[in-house]
């Protein structure tokens, strides 16, 4: 699928669809004899389309008049009158009938559900704070990716591409890898802002019409990052280094402790989950639950169809080798092994095992290049480095910045098997010490990927 020639005008010929419970219930309200505004105004916040569509109208109505553009839906929704909302809102296409693919379709629904979890921590802050303009941040936090819906519907591949470019760390932000993702398509990501606001009266020119009070603006665009930020990296986990770095910066906005901070955010996550939870929604709330270990590795949500990186694919190769035969330790090391070899092309790599006297290790594999100098076995008692990590499930990395400090805790015999950079992992059986790994490596990149497979490993190894 590729986006069409002229997709600003695509854009505003052709609104993005609404979610068919919503377009439902929207239509029956509409159908009234008396239209009851506030029950509208909340299932119009339930869906960026249709909030987008009513909001883009009346701005582009009080513009033709040369009049401010409204600041809330119920202020747009009084602009238009209700035979416009009666008339227009229910020709809105239907999400479900316009894209059919279901691959597609749940890459459309968790960046909704994003949209609406934003809007939802903007909420809570502004709550917070005492900010008496709620409903126009409320607003623009929900619209912050409509170029995110308006690629799912018409171009998900460039969705996918941009997502795959965060996840493994090529890009930095979301918002940076649509403009990467746009410019292979000739397409300018700041253009096409300037022309969606002006149409669909976006987040950018909704705080432009607040240039008389310039620090309340900034603090709004602030709130509306934030929100972005933390409802996108949760997805990834809430251990993750943005989410991290994020929840500090909206515990300065706050003022707030970074405990106290956290318990709100997760508070809302928890909350909205529940309110999501019959819509079938994607939430990061299911994250919170088993969160007290940092990840190793940040997989986003399968509901947006990436193809696996080499890590991902690393993990789920060792999964079918080791489920294709019996779970025994000896099998496990040997699927190991070929995932190191096969999928991370990691080739050089010891193992050792303790030999029977409990006191040493063995190398039982060597796929060191040839020449390389190798001890037969090591005295765990004259390597007191080695002993530590052999007292239970550890893993080390050995390089030039920690070599030097280590190097006192080894003997010759040691120090041969950390004279490269490399990666230790000890393997223990009902807490006795079985084997350490030592894996060669090339570079820090490869670090990431050893790790997140040595704590795959750890939940078939159940001796």
């Amino acid at each position: 699928m590729t986006l069409p020639a002229d997709w600003i005008a695509h854009l505003q010929q052709t609104p993005l669809p609404v979610r068919a419970e919503v377009h439902r219930q929207l239509t029956a309200l509409l159908q009234r004899d008396e239209i009851d505004q506030g029950e509208l105004v909340g299932w119009l916040r339930r869906d960026p389309g249709a909030c987008g569509f009513v909001m883009g109208s009346a701005a582009r109505v009080q513009r033709a008049k040369q009049r401010d553009a409204p600041h809330s839906l119920d202020h747009a929704l009084s602009l238009l009158g209700d035979t416009w909302s009666r008339q227009q809102i229910p020709k809105l296409p239907i999400l479900e009938e316009t894209i059919t693919d279901e691959l597609q379709l749940a890459g459309y629904l968790v960046a909704v559900a994003r949209s609406l979890h934003a809007a939802r921590h903007a909420e809570s802050w502004l709550v917070e704070l005492r900010d008496t303009s709620y409903e126009i941040v409320v607003v623009a936090t929900l619209l912050h990716n409509f170029i995110e819906l308006a690629l799912w519907r018409d171009a998900p591949e460039l969705m996918r591409l941009a997502l795959t470019q965060v996840r493994d760390n090529k890009i930095s932000t979301l918002g940076h890898a649509i403009k990467s993702a746009l410019q292979t398509e000739g397409i300018t990501l700041n253009l096409l802002e300037k022309s969606l606001n002006d149409f669909y009266y976006l987040p950018t020119q909704l705080f432009e019409d607040e240039a008389s009070t310039p620090i309340l603006a900034r603090q709004h665009q602030t709130i509306v990052l934030l929100a972005r930020r933390i409802s996108f990296f949760s997805e990834m986990g809430w251990y993750h280094p943005q989410i991290i770095a994020t929840q500090k910066e909206i515990s300065d906005l706050l003022k707030r402790d970074c405990a106290a901070t956290d318990q709100l955010i997760h508070q809302v996550a928890v909350q909205t989950a529940r309110e999501f939870e019959p819509m079938g929604f994607y939430s990061t709330a299911a994250l919170l639950i088993d969160s007290a270990s940092v990840p190793t590795h940040w997989p986003l949500p399968a509901q947006y169809g990436l193809q696996p990186n080499t890590q991902e694919q690393a993990l789920l190769n060792f999964s079918r080798r080791a489920t294709s035969q019996a779970l025994t330790p000896n099998n496990l090391i040997k699927s190991l092994m070929s995932c190191l070899i096969e999928d991370l092309k990691l080739v050089e790599f010891i193992i050792l095992s303790r030999t029977p006297s409990a006191l040493d290790l063995q190398v039982n594999v060597n796929k060191r290049v040839s020449g390389s100098a190798i001890p037969k076995e090591v005295t765990l008692a004259e390597n007191p480095l080695l002993a530590r990590l052999m007292t239970g499930m550890k893993g080390l990395v050995i390089s030039r910045e920690n070599r030097y400090k280590l190097k006192p805790l080894l003997d010759v015999n040691g120090h041969m098997l950390i004279e490269k950079d490399c990666f230790l992992q000890s393997l223990s059986i009902k807490n006795e010490p079985f084997v350490l790994i030592v894996i060669d490596t090339r570079s820090e990149q490869d670090i990431a990927p050893i790790r997140a497979l040595m704590a795959h490993i750890q939940t078939f190894w159940r001796f």
